[in-house]
């Protein structure tokens, strides 16, 4: 599950990107736009989604390959498991979990939202925070860990 809030100034340009379907481009393993349109922005302006990855099985890290084409558009990412990975059964089977099926976020579907919003200014955010890995209850890897500490 993942959680994030667009970068100050970046509202136009991620509507852009999302609906003429620049956003995530070459990133090899299907379209990150399209997991991101399922997105929900709640009322602070977290937008919140579910994407199946597996980078942990390989890198150690989630979502290690997104990030890159993520961290363009949004900041405050928040990356958590959808259920323990004790009871995950990993590649391929992820991509019909009922853990990840079930998951249902409230709040504004995310074109919607940039759409009625692009134009207006931006709320003082800050500078926005690196991304977070949140496991499942807090229990990470050892590398995720490492990112959280830097």
């Amino acid at each position: 599950m993942l959680g994030a809030r667009v970068q100050p100034g970046r509202r136009a340009d991620l509507l852009r990107a999302l609906e003429d379907g620049t956003f995530g481009e070459g990133f090899p393993y299907g379209d990150l736009g399209e997991m991101v349109m399922t997105g929900r922005v709640d009322a602070a302006g977290m937008i919140r989604w579910v994407e199946v990855c597996y980078c942990r099985d390989y890198y150690g890290v989630a979502m290690h390959e997104e990030l890159p084409y993520l961290e363009e558009y949004l900041t405050d990412i928040e990356v958590a498991d959808a259920r323990s990975p004790k009871h995950c059964e990993g590649y391929p089977e992820c991509n019909d979990c009922p853990c990840t099926r079930k998951v249902r976020f409230e709040g504004e579907p995310l074109l919607d939202h940039l759409r009625r919003t692009a134009t207006e200014a931006d709320p003082a955010t800050g500078e926005g925070r690196p991304t977070r890995w949140l496991g499942w209850r807090g229990q990470v890897g050892p590398e995720e860990e490492r990112r959280n500490r830097a």
